[in-house]
């Protein structure tokens, strides 16, 4: 009979973070780390510590969604110790711990999956997310910024680094809720075409757009469909890479190559992990983003540089986006009970949802975790600032300022 205490033991037998007691189904416990303990972890079951251990995050996230596993204390701490002892598996059993559904990714089923996640309604983000339902990481200037702030400061930093000019076409791949594109348009008069495949997001924007009078437009297309015999002076896509998967991201960047004239200034804003290879956790891609991966910065630069694009700025926001997260976790766990009576959730989804929240924002924090924004030329330009100092001028001077 296989002792998983003993392998628990063994995995953790060299953790030195914050201490912590793991509580058994039959009263036991034990502690790991020194001092007083900061959280506890209790497995309900056998089961699930059996499958916690030989499934990593998939049986951690299903034992926490079912119940079997709780946390008392800091779940974002929890995971982040949990993680680090994931960590020190052996690559065979890492391996088959993240090991992936094989799917064919066709457009539909492309589709399916978006809808799967953005589809719950807007109903359900507005409890969490800013009042401008920005669903990637904001940008907070001081620790004390509110997340409605760090979002705007997000647009604002993001938009600055196009360097847009009055009259010009910018293109947004996966534009959610399109107010990246209304700040562009009424701030740098651009006119702006966004893609998502969200019937919700695209409603959104065409009445916000009309509302506001703005030279905004929205598709319900795939990226792939894109008409490229229409050419952009800009490109933006902020959190939608990893919905392209392993799969297609030759093909994202040879689309983005020919939808642009040269010398086009492209922005991308993705999460990024150290490793290419275990660019999806199990637990995610199952039960919250379907057929997502997460790309290597290295892999990133090269399929760019492969395709002649000029990288001229990278940007890690990886603390930004912990930041973002905590302030989500925590809306999201304020609201908890008028989510589950407005939307009709049971508390398996909520506990899965909780759970996607608090992994994420333990990955950031530990550096497993990455947020890039990655700007790029079709070709090579000389006319782009110098420093970065007009990043952090007011928009009218940074406006003043642009190529």
């Amino acid at each position: 009979m296989i002792n998983y205490r003993g392998k628990l033991r063994k995995m953790l037998s060299g953790y030195q973070g914050r201490p912590f007691v793991v509580r058994y189904w039959d009263g036991a416990s034990e502690q790991f780390g020194q001092g007083g303990p900061s959280f506890a972890l209790y497995f309900k079951t056998k089961e699930s510590l059996r499958r916690s251990l030989l499934e990593t995050s998939l049986g951690c996230g299903e034992a926490y969604a079912r119940g079997d596993l709780t946390v008392e204390g800091d779940l974002v701490a929890a995971l982040t110790a949990l993680g680090e002892a994931y960590m020190a598996l052996e690559p065979e059993r890492l391996l088959t711990g993240w090991a992936r559904r094989a799917v064919a990714r066709t457009l539909p089923r492309e589709k399916a999956d978006i809808e799967h996640h953005y589809g719950l309604g807007d109903e359900f983000y507005k409890f969490y997310l800013d009042k401008k339902l920005q669903y990637s990481c904001g940008y907070f200037r001081t620790p004390e910024d509110s997340l409605d702030l760090a979002q705007e400061q997000k647009i604002a930093h993001t938009v600055k680094k196009l360097q847009l000019q009055p009259g010009q076409r910018l293109l947004d791949i996966g534009c959610g809720w399109g107010h990246l594109m209304f700040h562009a348009a009424e701030v740098y008069g651009v006119e702006c075409v966004g893609i998502t495949l969200c019937d919700n997001q695209a409603s959104y924007i065409r009445e916000e757009a009309a509302r506001r009078r703005l030279p905004v437009e929205v598709r319900t297309i795939n990226y792939l469909e894109l008409d490229e015999s229409i050419k952009w002076e800009r490109v933006v896509s902020v959190g939608m890479m990893c919905h392209v998967g392993e799969h297609r991201a030759n093909q994202f960047f040879d689309k983005v190559k020919s939808l642009v004239t040269p010398k086009a200034i492209c922005l991308l804003h993705c999460i990024s992990k150290m490793k290419e290879s275990s660019g999806a956790d199990p637990f995610v891609e199952k039960h919250v983003f379907p057929g997502y991966w997460f790309f290597s910065l290295e892999g990133l630069v090269k399929r760019a540089v492969d395709r002649e694009m000029n990288i001229i700025d990278v940007e890690n926001l990886r603390l930004h986006y912990a930041r973002t997260l905590e302030h989500w976790r925590a809306r999201f766990l304020r609201n908890y009970d008028e989510i589950k009576a407005v939307m009709g959730f049971d508390d398996r989804f909520m506990r899965t949802w909780e759970f996607y929240l608090a992994s994420a924002e333990a990955g950031f924090h530990t550096g497993h975790l990455n947020l890039i924004q990655m700007v790029m030329t079709n070709g090579v330009r000389t006319d782009y600032p110098l420093t970065r100092e007009f990043l952090y001028e007011t928009e009218a001077r940074a406006f003043a300022h642009a190529v």
